[in-house]
């Protein structure tokens, strides 16, 4: 069984990724922290730190695959900038370079984000070479969406130079799933009205469209590319956009229709028992986003149909459904 080592695999997503990809491989956690709640027993936990190259290289001996997923995220990038350059560049760096210098491995997926083509004035179709736009995100976002494309670029370079391994980036949407970070919008939305508070968006943002995927789709994404470069099926290396693939749900969703999502998932799932109220929140800030926003974007996601095979993707009102009834049962 070939090892799959997933670099910040005590997090929201590579802790999804460790649980699902150890049923088809073994899988070794690489973190500065270890999540008990996280990984199944059949992981395996290695302690690193993707800033030092010496123990990235001991770390990933005897694997045959990466999945790095480290990442220094918002808020705290904000409050450590430098600790966000040390994880998300210089650790991404480490981690190519030992892959490169590591016999067994294959090669590397990274995970994306599409963050990187910005925030505002989104129009046009969105496919693998919409490009980077780091200067059209709220200031707060910058560092972050600086890290990923930064991360990306040093990704395809190696793959550019590389003549036997595979360096690819799956680049996700906003991912959904039961155990999403606390501060993101959707697990607000629905801590408000489980609580039987009001559903409060922003008026500033409630425009803004999202592109979302679901945390299973994230997965049988990763483990579909992690079969690809094992097996070497139609793997070319040296082809860095062609081992780009974006994936996320086809049609984008406001923040105002996510909210409008959670409202009907919680009346429907707790039988009118709970009936939230969404309430626009005025702060006084610009607004950055206008209905028509929506309706100019297009979505091309042709690649992950035809590169990992992918032939349905679920929508957000699914992924709601799902959580928001798994709460209730758990409540």
């Amino acid at each position: 069984m070939a090892t799959i080592a997933i670099t910040g695999g005590s997090g929201f997503i590579g802790s999804a990724l460790s649980q699902s990809l150890s049923d088809h491989f073994h899988v070794r956690i690489l973190d500065g922290r270890y999540n008990p709640d996280g990984p199944r027993p059949e992981t395996d936990f290695t302690e690193c730190d993707v800033r030092s190259y010496q123990q990235v290289e001991r770390a990933l001996k005897g694997t045959d695959l990466v999945v790095h997923c480290a990442i220094v995220q918002i808020p705290q990038i904000n409050q450590n900038k430098r600790l966000g350059y040390e994880v998300n560049i210089i650790g991404t760096q480490n981690v190519c370079e030992a892959v490169g210098k590591t016999q067994s491995l294959k090669g590397l997926i990274l995970v994306g984000s599409w963050h990187t083509m910005g925030e505002r004035n989104i129009s046009g179709l969105i496919d693998e070479k919409f490009g980077f736009r780091p200067d059209l995100v709220e200031e707060r976002s910058r560092p972050y969406a600086l890290s990923k494309i930064a991360q990306e670029t040093i990704v395809r370079y190696y793959d550019e130079d590389s003549q036997e391994k595979i360096y690819g980036i799956v680049r996700i949407g906003t991912t959904l799933g039961e155990n999403m970070p606390e501060k993101t919008a959707a697990n607000i939305f629905i801590e408000q009205a489980l609580s039987g508070q009001v559903i409060t968006p922003y008026e500033h943002s409630m425009h803004r469209p999202m592109l979302y995927v679901d945390i299973q789709d994230v997965c049988h994404a990763f483990q579909l590319y992690a079969l690809k470069i094992l097996e070497g099926k139609e793997m070319t290396a040296g082809d860095s956009l062609e081992h780009t693939v974006n994936l996320y749900s086809p049609e984008p969703t406001t923040i105002l229709e996510l909210a409008e999502i959670v409202k009907h998932a919680v009346t429907t799932h707790s039988h009118g028992t709970l009936k939230p109220e969404v309430r626009i929140v005025r702060t006084g800030q610009e607004n950055m986003f206008v209905v028509e926003d929506k309706t100019r974007i297009r979505t091309d996601l042709s690649k992950a149909r035809r590169f990992l095979g992918i032939e349905a993707f679920i929508s957000p009102r699914e992924s709601i459904s799902r959580i928001v009834r798994k709460r209730l049962s758990e409540s």
